[in-house]
């Protein structure tokens, strides 16, 4: 598992290594190496612990709903940004228009 560490000098003591949740954590030590040592060894504690970290994916409330209105107005105005982006398609601008392929 990664984890994203923090490393900061710690005034006239050493370093100090620190992880953000879900595995929040913080460790020293006089080297870089050894607090990021002494936080590899602290929170490898907590997931022997049972600790577990997972990802959750969460429905969105929303994306059911229409983001605009479904009436008269609506559709004929995304029927013109229809129209109007074939007809681009069709007559592409100068620097718009594709490369042409090589062989």
């Amino acid at each position: 598992m990664d984890v994203a560490v923090a490393i900061e000098r710690v005034e006239n003591n050493g370093y100090r290594a620190r992880s953000g949740e879900p595995l929040a954590a913080s460790a020293e030590g006089d080297t870089r190496e050894q607090a990021l040592d002494r936080l590899r060894t602290v929170l490898a504690e907590k997931l022997a612990t049972g600790v577990e970290v997972v990802q959750l994916r969460v429905p969105s409330a929303s994306s059911s709903v229409p983001i605009w209105p479904d009436d008269e107005f609506i559709r004929a105005w995304l029927a013109g940004i229809a129209d109007a982006r074939r007809r681009a398609d069709e007559h592409p601008l100068p620097w718009e228009e594709p490369e042409p392929e090589q062989h």
